[in-house]
């Protein structure tokens, strides 16, 4: 059956689309979100609008599956870099405060809770970035560049009586700095003269500098934001090259012995171990496939593919920390193809052919589901949502869902753009996952992967849309050959 509705359009020049595709798309008994205020954060995640990170940004509260709505202390600026106190209770972060850019930005601390008042640890008008927590929570080591160059400083957890961490000789910057509570060693980012940054070991005193890495040998690298694993054996790092490209590295601390664990064709930034070491949490930016805005995503330590924690391409994440009783990943089932045929295939926008149905979109074999396009805002649209029911007991028990399109457009130039959506019940809107601008007109394949339940039903549905913009020109038509979704779940018990 089709119905008729609007569809996700870009911020920038359509957001009364968007609120009018939510608004078609939420009503009705099977469009209600899972949790909500009340449930249990796993994790803080800082993100900050793209279009407007200074007026929109904060520290999200969220479960490992992107639930809850909850939200640290928020006042006008962009926080970056949260830490979880010792306490499980208190965090300290940077916020930038204006638009002058990093100078403006200054450490507070505050509460998850709300139990206590923000309280701003430093003032002044020099850079005040990347805080961490001693093991006992006593003090506060971060970067600064209130000396000259940006160098490690430590101070109590109230702020007071700042001092110089370690001296490195004039002309050297240190920063991301990471303090590991079970082996009271530092490891931070070290760059000599603004050239490749290099990783280093620190006591907790300040004191025993040794080298760790050295920014790769095949090539001009450069490494930045280590963390240690829980025990203090390896660190993970971000090694950036050109062009805009980083890989995921982890570093053995015995034996300094570097190994690349995901080399995306994209950014790579502000990787954190899970509590229990089975996961990294990370920044994924993947421009190639459709995704530039860097994005939570996370993947297994032992093997395996990143999935995205927020799919969303309006927020750009810029730091994530766990609480302590973050559990290990859940198992797994076997994964299970949901057939489009039993999926209810809606019109987004445009006018379907003549003789379209859905199992043209079942199978990538050249029989195409074509729609005809219908001018909006100046662009020729079209586009289909699809809704699948998902096999589980409880929506919970659902862990990742691995979705995949082919489609393409009759014409290409201009801002011609192909969107891949997932609807988001609990804040109402379409949030585009992959955004292509395609330079022909063959079948461009879009997919992603994502362990977001807040884009899960509590009728167990998900919602998928697929959207062809068009520049401004003669009607023209979207063909989608194929749209496909995989459920990973919870195992049955016997």
């Amino acid at each position: 059956m089709f119905h008729p509705m609007p569809p996700h359009h870009r911020p920038i020049r359509a957001s009364l689309l968007l609120a009018l595709l939510a608004g078609c798309g939420s009503p009705g008994s099977d469009s209600n979100p899972i949790g909500g205020i009340a449930v249990a954060p796993d994790l803080l995640a800082c993100r900050a609008r793209v279009d407007s990170p200074l007026s929109f940004a904060d520290i999200a509260l969220r479960s490992e599956q992107n639930l809850g709505t909850s939200r640290v202390s928020d006042r006008t600026g962009t926080e970056r870099h949260v830490r979880v106190h010792p306490d499980g209770r208190t965090v300290v972060f940077a916020r930038e405060r204006s638009s002058t850019g990093a100078a403006s930005r200054e450490l507070f601390t505050s509460t998850i809770d709300g139990s206590a008042a923000e309280l701003r640890l430093t003032v002044n008008n020099e850079l005040d970035d990347e805080p961490c927590w001693s093991p006992t929570g006593a003090s506060i080591l971060f970067a600064s560049d209130r000396a000259g160059d940006k160098n490690l400083w430590v101070c109590n957890a109230d702020g007071s009586n700042p001092q110089l961490f370690h001296g490195p000789p004039l002309g050297v910057a240190d920063g991301e700095p990471d303090w590991c509570r079970s082996t009271d060693r530092v490891v931070f980012s070290r760059s000599v003269g603004g050239g490749r940054s290099t990783l280093w070991l620190l006591q907790g005193n300040g004191t025993g500098l040794v080298q760790l890495t050295d920014g790769g040998l095949l090539g001009p690298g450069s490494d930045h934001h280590p963390a240690f694993s829980p025990d203090g054996g390896t660190v993970a790092f971000a090694r950036r090259f050109a062009a805009g490209l980083a890989s995921l590295c982890l570093c053995d601390v015995a034996s300094g012995t570097v190994t690349t664990r995901h080399q995306p064709a994209g950014e790579i930034d502000l990787p954190r171990w899970t509590p229990t070491a089975d996961r990294l949490f990370f920044g994924l930016a993947e421009p190639t496939v459709g995704r530039a805005t860097l994005r939570l995503a996370s993947l297994p330590v032992a093997g395996g593919a990143p999935t995205l924690v927020w799919p969303d391409e309006r927020w750009r994440f810029l730091g994530v920390d766990f609480l302590p009783s973050m559990p290990a990943a859940p198992a797994t089932g076997t994964p299970l193809p949901l057939s489009i045929e039993q999926a209810e295939v809606q019109v987004a926008w445009g006018f379907p052919a003549q003789h379209a149905f859905k199992g043209q979109l079942a199978v990538a074999e050249g029989n195409e589901f074509v729609m005809s396009t219908m001018t909006n805002n100046e662009h020729e649209v079209a586009g289909i949502n699809c809704k699948f029911d998902l096999p589980v007991l409880l929506a919970t028990h659902v862990v990742e869902l691995r979705v995949r399109a082919i489609a393409r457009t009759g014409r290409i130039g201009g801002d011609t753009q192909l969107r891949m959506s997932m609807y988001n019940p609990v804040d109402e809107r379409f949030d585009t996952a992959v955004e292509l601008q395609p330079t022909t007109t063959d079948p461009q394949t879009m997919s992603f992967s994502t362990t977001s339940l807040r884009h899960v039903t509590q009728e167990r549905q998900v919602r998928i849309t697929v959207v062809g913009e068009i520049a401004a020109g003669a009607r023209s038509e979207l063909r989608i050959d194929l749209v496909e979704v995989t459920l990973i779940a919870r195992p049955i018990p016997p």
